[in-house]
Formats: C-alpha cells, structure tokens, sequence
C-alpha cells in the first residue's frame, strides 16, 4: 500500500464531535430541539437552538477540555454521584 493513501490522525486529543459539532455542543441543540418538537413548533426552536449552539461554542472555545461539566457542577443542584467532590454548594472551606 502506497504511503500517500494511508491515513494518519493529525490530532488524538480532539474532543469527540457528532457530525461536524463537539457532542456537548450537539447535545445542547438536540436538547432545544426536542422541546420544540415536543411543544408542537419546528421553525422557531431551529432558529433559537442554533443561536444558542453557535453562542455556546464560542463561549468555551478558549476554555479548557471538560468546560461543560464545570458549568453544570457549578450551576446545578445535582452531584452527578462524584464521591471524593465536595457539593457546589460549598463555595468556602475552613480548614
């Protein structure tokens, strides 16, 4: 097999994408449509869905790997079942 028809991965550490979005970023659009459709509407949650996809990705485009975790442990009331993670409620340690 000739070299110049193998192909080499150029980035291993890329996050794992759903069409050509991240998955978090899918997953928040996938989430607003599936309301819409439940709801009954299709044009209007496609337009807001995709506003909000587009202002997402660029939110965290410089932020770190994993920045959709940080803002729902931060920002919800659940625990996601971390067992050596204090709760966010927890803004401040003595200690």
């Amino acid at each position: 097999m000739e070299a110049s028809k193998l192909r080499i991965p150029r980035r291993l550490d890329d996050p794992p994408k759903f069409f050509f979005w991240e998955f978090d970023v899918a997953v928040v659009f996938m989430t607003i449509m599936m309301f819409g459709i439940m709801v009954g509407a299709f044009v209007i949650p496609l337009a807001i869905a995709i506003a909000i996809s587009i202002g997402f990705s660029k939110i965290k485009s410089g932020q770190q790997r994993g920045f959709g975790i940080h803002l729902l442990y931060w920002h919800l009331p659940i625990t996601f079942g971390f067992k050596r993670t204090p709760a966010s409620c927890v803004r401040e340690f003595v200690g």
